[in-house]
């Protein structure tokens, strides 16, 4: 059958479109899966409301690069960092404002890199105390297990992030790390690199008195994947908290981007 010239010329003009449409909803699961092989910086700035006694703004940004490099054949490793950089106003009248780099986590997963619609990786955690203010940093080392699972399915990624820290070393003085961090993300992916979701980070800190121990966010956002050839996956989220320590914040904003590097891993395997 043949068609009308019409037609055809508005398939020529469509198909072109709708591709680029389907190639940022790609870009988009990939920026979403914490597994995905791909070098991905992500930036976030997240400020937490009414914080503390004097009911003032907390303020966190965090570089999180990760990258995932093969390191034999079938199998992948994660490598995750959280770099936070802290203003956090005194939580009474009598403490001081601080500001300054916090303590860095390093998270890896050993996965296998076969499956394509569900991924998996378990490995080490270490917390190195970096932070430059002794309000905004635990002065231990920490150590632990961290654990991912992500499933794609058609235009839906969900999934869990997990892991669980115990100081071993560091200042007597300061309270032990004994603590459990808990992220359940769930995406749906609308077309042409725009998407709606949810990813609250809980944190259980077992060293806490019984009321204090869990910080629990509920809420969600949206966002949009830009870019072609340097594809950045933009983010706006906000999440109250159903539970949190008596001194925390009632409710928080985020906004990040992840920007996103379309080349395979550093340090493959060659297949020769």
């Amino acid at each position: 059958m043949k068609l009308h010239p019409a037609i055809a010329g508005l398939a020529l003009l469509l198909c072109p479109a709708l591709s680029e449409a389907d190639e940022k909803t790609h870009w988009a699961q990939l920026a979403q899966n914490p597994m995905a092989d791909l070098i991905k910086l992500p930036v976030k700035n997240q400020y937490d409301f009414n914080y503390g006694k004097k009911d003032a703004v907390n303020f966190r940004l965090a570089f999180q690069p990760s990258m995932v490099s093969e390191t034999s054949r079938g199998w992948n490793i994660v490598n995750r960092l959280d770099i936070p950089f802290l203003y956090q106003p005194g939580r009474t009248s009598g403490e001081k404002d601080s500001f300054g780099l916090g303590d860095i986590t390093y998270e890896s997963y050993f996965s296998p890199s076969t499956s394509r619609t569900f991924f998996w990786g378990i490995g080490p955690a270490i917390q190195i105390p970096t932070a430059t203010d002794n309000q905004i940093g635990s002065k231990k080392w920490s150590a632990g297990l961290a654990a991912n699972a992500t499933v794609v399915s058609g235009p839906i990624v969900a999934g869990l992030r997990a892991n669980h820290l115990w100081s071993f070393a560091g200042k007597d003085h300061r309270d032990d790390v004994n603590q459990t961090i808990i992220e359940y993300y769930c995406y749906a992916n609308l077309g042409n690199g725009w998407w709606i979701g949810t990813a609250p980070v809980n944190t259980a800190n077992w060293e806490a008195s019984s009321s204090n121990i869990w910080t629990v966010p509920l809420g969600g956002g949206f966002g949009k994947l830009i870019g072609k050839r340097r594809p950045v996956n933009l983010k706006f989220e906000a999440y109250g908290y159903a539970e949190a320590p008596s001194d925390y914040a009632n409710w928080s904003l985020m906004l990040g981007c992840d920007f996103l590097i379309p080349e395979n891993s550093l340090f493959k395997r060659s297949n020769d």
